[in-house]
């Protein structure tokens, strides 16, 4: 099995209620289709398994993990494969922005997120 593709930015879509992870690598396919999404603690979305692929966000600590959860969402992949949308909300769970991923500042410091459509 190869490496999974790296989320360079977040891109939170306020009027689709939706987040586009852009990526630096092509996803196997595209089309829609189901993908496993982890939420940890406020709703931060913590990463996302699409086949074969894991493409993490934002890490949990030990201290939290057993407060994590996991959805089965459906997803749109781009016709270049390099973008993943997915829906900020569905039956049962949300995924919170700001307050759960406040911009989803990685553990280096670096910022992942633009917003549109404000």
């Amino acid at each position: 099995m190869g490496t999974s593709p790296v989320v360079t930015r977040v891109v939170v879509d306020f009027r689709g209620n939706a987040l586009v992870l852009e990526l630096d690598a092509p996803l196997p396919a595209a089309g829609s289709g189901t993908a496993t999404i982890d939420i940890g603690t406020n709703g931060r979305l913590e990463g996302v398994e699409i086949g074969t692929s894991w493409l993490a966000i934002a890490g949990t600590s030990s201290a939290e993990a057993h407060l994590s959860r996991t959805a089965t969402i459906e997803v749109d992949i781009a016709g270049d494969r390099r973008s993943l949308r997915i829906p900020r909300r569905g039956n049962g769970w949300e995924i919170s922005f700001p307050s759960g991923n406040q911009c989803w500042i990685r553990d280096d410091g670096s910022t992942l997120c633009s917003v549109v459509g404000a």
